[in-house]
């Protein structure tokens, strides 16, 4: 049970409401964890205005994306959201219950392109070992054919996550 009270989805107004509806349209659902901002709107939708701005650029699959974020909740041991992207994982791209638990035993082994396997890969080195990132690995993605943006973006995403994770296990969002 969550720590805090999430809003009943049937007393929604506003911009809170506004910002369901435009979730629901977009992916089907709310998660709960985006339900807890509800308490602030101007939070509700900043988080969903991050969340479409993620999602344009088009150099990140939604598959490598959605692998990046069950991996990362995995390493924080955070149940709700490996959960939820495994589901992603299973339902949207398709991925057997073998490709997943062979996924989260061995990152290497994401069917993956090159150039998205190496994100993936350098994604989970920015959010769990940071220090330990460098040239190399900038110049490596790189030569893949992703741009400084493309790097930027990625380890925005991923160290989101972690902060999505310590959110989510603070409140017991469930």
């Amino acid at each position: 049970m969550s720590l805090i009270t999430i809003p009943d989805v049937e007393n929604l107004a506003g911009d809170v409401k506004a910002v369901y509806d435009e979730m629901l349209e977009s992916w089907g659902v709310v998660p709960e964890p985006i339900k807890a901002f509800s308490l602030n709107p101007k939070l509700l939708r900043n988080a969903w205005e991050f969340y479409k701005i993620e999602a344009e650029n088009e150099n990140f699959s939604p598959k490598m994306t959605a692998m990046m974020r069950m991996l990362i909740a995995e390493s924080q041991a955070c149940e709700f959201c490996i959960g939820f992207n495994k589901g992603m994982l299973m339902n949207l791209f398709e991925l057997n219950e073998n490709e997943v638990v062979a996924l989260q035993k061995d990152p290497n082994s994401a069917k993956l392109d090159k150039k998205q396997k190496e994100m993936l890969l350098f994604m989970l080195k920015s959010a769990s070992t940071p220090h330990d990132v460098n040239k190399t690995d900038i110049d490596g993605l790189k030569k893949l054919g992703w741009s400084e943006k493309d790097i930027m973006e990625g380890v925005n995403q991923a160290t989101h996550m972690v902060a999505t994770v310590l959110f989510i296990d603070t409140f017991k969002i469930q």
